[in-house]
């Protein structure tokens, strides 16, 4: 399988760099998704799928200790993989570009204090349309986000302690190829702390979704039946609460 990818990178200052990459990939579909494709006469949907992409971006050190990378992309694939969470499997669908972007930052405060951040969006959309067997039909892609991003503070060569602290967030995404039902995403904090022991072992004690977050962690639409309910099913939108406020601890050797 032919593959060539590559990379150009300019140093325009001591400071700050430009580069554009390109490349070609492949991915191996699920040979029941494909199945499935063929007989919904779906075009692009062989077993193995190639993909081809590029982006370009730039890479600037404001200060010795802040740095930042922006980066513009675009990726094409011959066939998009879409989960199924009824049949627990991915299946093979219609071409699809997406195109985006995405910022990552780190500011270096203090030599035990680090501060991390990145955000991405993207335009992710199929190259013809897609009917998901309930009415729905358009170029939407389920469950593909249009933002994601974190932040995050750590806590470094702070004696035996080492902590961080984060928020995590993921933007609304589209359920149905049409858009016409959507999930709302959700944002959450989480910490850790840990401490280290002159004898290798290590202590740590981790928080999840401190403030208590009632949101879902990931939302499908698809056919279902209850008792009671035609044998044909109704489509509905299937839910996994986001967990709520967690503690583990963790004990350790390295």
């Amino acid at each position: 399988l032919f593959q060539p990818k590559g990379s150009l990178i300019f140093t325009l200052s001591p400071r700050t760099e430009v580069y554009a990459s390109a490349g070609r990939g492949f991915h191996s579909d699920d040979v029941r998704g494909v199945a499935q494709a063929a007989s919904r006469r779906l075009s692009g949907a062989p077993l193995i799928a190639p993909s081809t992409g590029e982006e370009i971006g730039v890479r600037e050190e404001f200060l010795p200790n802040l740095s930042a990378t922006l980066t513009l992309f675009q990726i094409r694939f011959q066939s998009e993989l879409t989960y199924d969470p009824d049949a627990g499997q991915t299946s093979a669908g219609p071409p699809s570009d997406r195109k985006g972007i995405e910022l990552n930052a780190t500011w270096q405060a203090m030599e035990w204090l680090e501060f991390y951040g990145s955000f991405a969006s993207s335009h992710a959309r199929y190259a013809e349309d897609s009917d998901d067997g309930t009415g729905h039909v358009g170029r939407y892609i389920p469950a593909a986000p249009t933002a994601i991003g974190n932040f995050a503070a750590y806590l470094k060569h702070w004696g035996a302690w080492s902590a961080g602290l984060g928020y995590r967030y993921l933007g609304s995404y589209p359920l149905t190829p049409d858009n016409a039902v959507r999930a709302s995403g959700y944002g959450e904090w989480n910490a850790e702390i840990g401490y280290s022991f002159e004898s290798g072992w290590k202590l740590e004690t981790g928080l999840y979704n401190i403030l208590d977050t009632r949101a879902d962690a990931a939302e499908f639409w698809y056919v279902d039946r209850l008792p009671g309910e035609p044998v044909e099913g109704i489509a509905d939108r299937h839910v996994h609460p986001l967990e709520p406020l967690s503690i583990r601890f963790t004990i350790g050797r390295s």
